[in-house]
């Protein structure tokens, strides 16, 4: 797993705001406004007054606004790898339902946090994003050996087309699965669609057959 770097809450007595859950609104604050306004245009007091807490219980849990942002990236894609880890250790199901495993942890994360495409587009595709090293390190670096280990073992078992190159076939599904939220504001608009659970369950599947259909042995 990648390291821990986020700041550790220091002893101290906490204060009157320091309430279960304190922590957790602090993170979830922070990522929506990081992926609406940019790292560097959140200030600590909007942060503090958006979770309705003091500033200084940004500084209680995580020393500086660059800690509670090290956290929050952290707590976000670790989630998804130890969801793809697991997929992929998997060897009891077929290829079909390995992919929809996946497809579901993927989706279903994008779909309780809308904001991660757009903090990966900010954060890490745009050129001078300041977590892209970090992102390429700690987690696609990982994504990137096991997605397309995954799909090797399928085409070495015969299940998928022999000609496949993992890789290839790596880029063209992250692609299918992660356009549609990247552009979640233009579609919703433009198709007038709703993501609900019920069309993102529909979408996972869908992408599940669209990418079988050209993949399978």
């Amino acid at each position: 797993m990648p390291k821990t770097r986020a700041h550790r809450r220091s002893p101290g007595r906490p204060s009157a705001e320091d309430q279960p859950g304190t922590r957790d609104v602090l993170l979830e604050t922070a990522a929506k406004l990081f992926a609406e306004r940019g790292a560097t245009e959140v200030s600590l007091r909007l942060l503090a007054n958006e979770a309705g807490v003091t500033p200084a219980m940004v500084h209680y849990y995580f020393g500086s606004k660059d800690g509670l942002y090290d956290a929050m990236l952290e707590r976000t894609f670790a989630e998804i790898l130890v969801g793809v880890r697991a997929i992929a250790k998997r060897t009891d199901v077929d290829a079909g339902e390995r992919l929809a495993a996946l497809l579901a942890v993927m989706t279903s994360t994008f779909l309780a946090k809308p904001w991660i495409p757009s903090l990966v587009v900010r954060e890490v595709l745009s050129e001078g994003g300041r977590f892209r090293e970090r992102f390429i390190e700690d987690y696609a670096s990982h994504m990137a050996t096991l997605l397309p280990g995954l799909l090797q073992s399928e085409i070495d078992e015969g299940r998928l087309r022999p000609d496949l190159d993992s890789k290839l076939a790596f880029m063209s599904l992250m692609g299918l699965v992660l356009m549609p939220f990247v552009a979640r504001p233009v579609i919703e608009r433009v198709l007038e669609v709703d993501y609900d659970e019920a069309f993102v369950r529909s979408f996972a599947e869908h992408t599940r057959e669209l990418f079988l259909r050209g993949a399978s042995a």
